[in-house]
This record gives structure tokens, sequence and C-alpha cells, in this order.
């Protein structure tokens, strides 16, 4: 039986029955699959922390197209990001991010662009410590990527760009940009979505750089949270803990 070999994020870990556990990856070269390691809860030779949500791995395993799952020969640790899940916020960030991403790769698909984000994030955070301004960041890239949330930023009724506009709104139900020339704007989005339109062609640190301001970032991911509660039509359970531990619940 041949064995194949994937580098990943993990997104999913849980227990099977008293020692197994099963973990998916967002993933470098294959699609998104799930991998069974049989017995590692009880190994004393096999470290359970290389199934650990948020680690990136290597991982030997045997292709059985017959089966939902592959069987795992080896499971190789990588980066555990350990500076990042030293502190409480650290780790709920990384539960937050891997569920988020979790819910957003479908099985059986093959999105290389969503393992490159997941890393450069948490290697980011890790290095510099958590930033809130990465929740929107992050969610915006992948939301765009996955084809939910728009790329081009035209007003739906008259096809103008929104950003050159002296008002801008966003609306979550629709899913669409309007301009003040059209609309009535009770709530003006343009300095968010100026944010926005940033984050989809400039670097972390470089958005950083032009938009300083805490303040847009929050009211970004708040717009972004709305869009997916939309999208999920759930809340992540990570969600409530995460959110009132960085007080902005």
């Amino acid at each position: 039986m041949a064995i194949r070999k994937e580098t990943g994020i993990i997104i999913q870990s849980k227990d099977i029955g008293d020692s197994d556990r099963l973990i998916s990856l967002a993933g470098e070269s294959h699609v998104r699959m799930n991998f069974i390691s049989k017995g590692i809860r009880k190994s004393k030779r096999r470290a359970i922390i290389s199934t650990e949500l948020g680690c990136m791995v290597e991982v030997d395993f045997y292709d059985q197209a017959e089966k939902d799952w592959k069987s795992t020969k080896e499971i190789h640790l990588i980066k555990r990001y350990d500076e990042l899940k030293s502190d409480y916020v650290g780790t709920l960030f990384v539960l937050y991010i891997t569920e988020l991403t979790s819910y957003l790769y479908p099985d059986g698909e093959s999105h290389p662009f969503l393992y490159q984000l997941l890393s450069g994030s948490l290697e980011t955070s890790n290095a510099n410590g958590f930033r809130k301004e990465i929740l929107p960041f992050f969610k915006l890239r992948a939301l765009t990527h996955m084809g939910h949330f728009p790329s081009e930023f035209y007003c739906h009724t008259c096809g103008e760009e929104v950003l050159t506009k002296q008002k801008a709104y966003f609306s979550v139900d629709s899913r669409e940009f309007l301009c003040s020339d059209c609309h009535p704007i009770s709530k003006d989005h343009l300095p968010v979505l100026k944010l926005f339109h940033t984050m989809l062609s400039k670097k972390f640190s470089n958005v950083l750089a032009i938009f300083p301001k805490v303040t847009e970032y929050t009211e970004g991911d708040l717009i972004l949270n709305q869009f997916l509660r939309s999208l999920l039509g759930r809340e992540l359970k990570s969600y409530f803990e995460f959110y009132k531990t960085i007080g902005d619940l």
C-alpha cells in the first residue's frame, strides 16, 4: 500500500474510542482529508501533542481510496507555535481561527491558499503576539478566496466603484455594496471598505502601517462577524469565550 505525505495545520482534532484520535488538516498540497492515529492517546512512543489543534505537522499516511479517513504511519510535529499558545488569549485565538477555517474549508477540496493564510497568521502572531487587527485580515482574505465575500467594490445599483463616493455601505443581508449617490446611507462603511480593499492587496504589516487606527479594524471585524453568522447560520463554539476575553463582546 502506497505511503504519501501531507504538510498542514491541524484544524480539527477529536477523540475516537478509548485510544484513537482523528485529525483534519488545512494542507499544503492535497485535498482536505481526515487522518486517524490509532492508539496515540495511550502510546508511550508517539507524542499526542502532534495531534493538537493549530499545530503544523507532516503526516505520513496510507493511501486508502475506499475509506473516508486515512490511516497514519507517522505524524511529525513541525511547529506548535509555543509562544502564541503560552497565554490564554493566544490559545483562544488558535481555537477560534482553526474552527473558522474548518467551517470554511470543505472536505475533499484543495485550497492551499487557506493553508498559507492560516500558517502565516499563526506565524505572525507567534512572533509578534496576538493583535486584534489580524482577525478581519484573516476573515476577509479567507472569505474572498472561497468566493463568499465580494472582492470588487462596486455599487449594486449604479455599477460604479464605491471607494470614490462620499459614503458607502455594505449590506450583510444582500451581500452587496451600496453608494450614497444611489441610496440613503444611515451607517457609513467607507473607511472600513477602504481598509478591506487594502487588505486584499497588501501584506498584514503594510496594512498596519497604512491604517493605524484599531477602531477601523474593530468595525470591520464586526461586519465580517455578522456576515459569517449569515453565511454559516450559526455562531462558532469558540466565539463567546474568545471575544469576551479580548473585550469585544
